[in-house]
């Protein structure tokens, strides 16, 4: 299994993938798919930070990192929103959602970003490093119940400074 950066020759795979895998997710819209290609369009998105698993020829997971503003931060916090993250259901129990995880935030972390944020489970994200945004001094503008909202330090410190909006959308 490798993983790489996405190509645009993956664009219709990644799409039947999410679509796929979010079908059956724990929680989903339905709309997991469509919302890639919304953020494939804004000017936020970064194409080195869209990333694919794949084996034997086949796309077994996808994540996708994009820029995020978040008024009211400390001027050194540049941030990213996780969004969406899957894994073929098939695939699913070996490792491979943390992999990708691991992967998207060794290259935000080179590229000078300094946290990720999103919405998840958090027992799941937990394991990964991720905490309450709120509980570390964001404010929830998200709409979503603020144990869903959360956050990860790429700094091997943690946060040195917090505050600001978040709205993931």
């Amino acid at each position: 299994m490798t993983i790489r950066q996405a190509q645009a020759g993956d664009d219709a795979e990644i799409y039947s993938l999410v679509q796929t895998a979010f079908a059956t997710a724990k929680v989903s819209d339905g709309s997991e798919q469509d919302f890639v290609l919304e953020l494939r369009r804004r000017d936020t998105y970064r194409p080195e930070l869209e990333l694919v698993a794949e084996e034997n020829g086949q796309l077994t997971g996808h994540i996708l990192l994009t820029e995020l503003s978040i008024p009211g931060a400390p001027a050194g916090l540049r941030g990213l929103m996780v969004a969406p993250l899957c894994v073929r259901l098939e695939d699913r129990s070996r490792g491979l959602g943390g992999r990708l995880l691991q992967e998207g935030a060794r290259r935000a972390a080179e590229l000078g970003y300094s946290a990720l944020f999103l919405v998840g489970d958090p027992d799941y994200y937990g394991r990964y490093g991720f905490q309450s945004a709120v509980s570390l001094g964001f404010q929830n503008a998200s709409g979503v119940p603020d144990q869903f909202l959360l956050a990860r330090s790429l700094d091997p410190d943690g946060f040195q400074e917090t505050g600001g909006v978040l709205n993931l959308h």
